[in-house]
C-alpha cells in the first residue's frame, strides 16, 4: 500500500492525549472518524480521529484509544499519513496533491531548467514552491501569475530576478 504525508506531530497538548499537528494538506484530513496512519519508526500505525479542532495554524487532534498523554508521547515528531485507498481520486482543475508536486522538474517558458521542487511552503498570503536551483532555494508563489502548465514538469512564468544568483 502507498501512503501520502498529510501532517506532522509537533508536540503533545494537555494530559488527555491531544496532539498539536501541522497539516500538510489542502484537504481536511483531521475530522472525527478519519482513518490516518502515524509513521512510527518503520511502522505505519493506523489511528482513527476521535476529535480535532483548529488551534491557530495547527490542529489539536485526539485519536481513539490513545486518550492519555502517556500513550501519545512516543509519537512526538512523527509524521501522519493517509493511505492511497482513502485519498480523493479526482481533483478539480488546478488542484494538486503536494506529493504530486514535490520532486517535479521545473522549467521556464523557454523550457530551460530551473530546478526541482523540494517542498511546498504555506505562508499567510499564498503557498510557495520551494525550488532548488543553482544550490539555492527559490520561492515561487503557487498562483496563476507565476505557474503555467503542470504535467510531467512545472512551467514557471519567469520574471526578471526570480532565479538569479547574486554575484560576490
Amino acid at each position: 500500500m502507498k501512503y501520502f504525508m498529510c501532517g506532522h506531530i509537533m508536540t503533545t497538548h494537555g494530559i488527555k492525549g491531544d496532539l498539536k499537528v501541522k497539516s500538510y494538506s489542502d484537504f481536511d484530513r483531521f475530522y472525527k472518524g478519519a482513518r490516518l496512519y502515524i509513521l512510527h519508526g518503520k511502522d505505519y500505525v493506523e489511528v482513527e480521529v476521535l476529535k480535532a479542532s483548529e488551534f491557530g495554524n495547527y490542529y489539536l487532534v485526539r485519536f481513539k484509544d490513545l486518550e492519555d498523554i502517556n500513550l501519545v508521547e512516543k509519537y512526538h515528531s512523527d509524521d501522519i499519513y493517509i493511505s492511497e485507498l482513502d485519498r480523493k481520486d479526482s481533483l478539480d482543475k488546478g488542484e494538486f496533491y503536494y506529493s504530486d508536486l514535490i520532486g517535479k522538474r521545473v522549467v521556464n517558458e523557454n523550457m530551460e531548467d530551473r530546478g526541482i521542487v523540494e517542498e511546498i511552503r504555506e505562508m499567510p498570503h499564498a503557498k510557495y514552491l520551494a525550488i532548488r536551483y543553482n544550490e539555492k532555494i527559490h520561492l515561487v508563489p503557487f498562483i496563476e501569475e507565476f505557474i503555467g502548465d503542470i504535467d510531467d514538469k512545472i512551467v514557471v512564468k519567469e520574471i526578471e530576478g526570480l532565479f538569479w544568483k547574486l554575484k560576490s
